[in-house]
């Protein structure tokens, strides 16, 4: 099984991160699996970083189901939880917005459905306001009414070019990981994109939709190489974002789906 170096870091000085981080990069791993090729992962560049986790959907709604009738919120659930634990052991703080089959919106709501729904995206994008967070991952399953559409994606806010780098790095992951995906990252306008105010991205993992893949969806392993995947996207994406040798000791300034879901 992969792992990265388990770095538990909250909040600690800058001397022990350098430490950590001297550490790591002297110790990158190449580890060998059966699910996952030889690769080096350095899982430095998310410690101390507050990321939220949005497992889709919830409660009373499912998302989209499939022809075997697993449906979405089950899956994302699932997927949501195994990326929190290596986020976790990275060194992240990590907001999950939903660790069981329910919404954020009160029992005693009342409102049609439509509403509801509504009134749970804005209190997800609200707790990852006030959670001041760096990164927000919604993670979704894609549908469509040919079965043939296939393959992960990544969605971003056209113009947030923090938001473009994270999404791009997680596509290519899903490419170099799950292997069945030659989709890219694309820009998109829904709800959490366009509110939130940290960097956003969309994760549509496949196509319930499609047999093969809501087959693969459904499974433990599947699942845990789709969060290994997002894990190694979000890491590569820290790491583009850091500043360069230069600007830091210099000062100098960093150089700058297919189906009409409710996000």
């Amino acid at each position: 099984m992969i792992k990265c170096p388990t770095v538990y870091i909250k909040k600690k000085p800058a001397a022990v991160i350098t430490a950590w981080v001297f550490f790591v990069l002297l110790s990158l791993l190449a580890i060998k699996s059966e699910n996952r090729p030889e690769q080096p992962v350095v899982s430095y560049p998310v410690a101390n970083k507050i990321i939220v986790i949005d497992a889709g959907h919830g409660g009373m709604d499912p998302g989209a189901i499939s022809a075997s009738k697993h449906e979405e919120k089950d899956i994302t659930l699932a997927i949501s939880k195994k990326l929190v634990q290596h986020l976790s052991q990275g060194g992240a703080t990590v907001i999950n917005l939903r660790n069981s089959d329910a919404d954020l919106c009160s029992p005693d709501f009342k409102g049609t459905i439509r509403e509801r729904k509504r009134k749970d995206l804005q209190l997800r994008v609200e707790k990852a306001q006030v959670s001041q967070a760096d990164l927000y991952v919604s993670i979704h399953t894609n549908a469509d009414l040919s079965p043939q559409w296939s393959g992960a994606q990544t969605f971003y806010k056209a113009g947030n070019e923090k938001s473009q780098i994270v999404a791009e790095s997680i596509q290519e992951e899903f490419k170099r990981l799950l292997g069945n995906t030659k989709r890219e990252a694309k820009t998109g306008s829904y709800f959490i994109l366009d509110k939130a105010t940290m960097p956003a991205v969309i994760l549509e993992v496949g196509f319930l939709s499609n047999p093969r893949e809501a087959a693969l969806l459904i499974t433990d392993e599947y699942q845990e190489k789709v969060a290994y995947a997002i894990f190694c996207g979000i890491v590569k994406s820290q790491l583009a974002q850091e500043p360069k040798k230069d600007d830091r000791t210099t000062g100098s300034p960093q150089s700058g789906p297919r189906v009409n879901k409710t996000r």
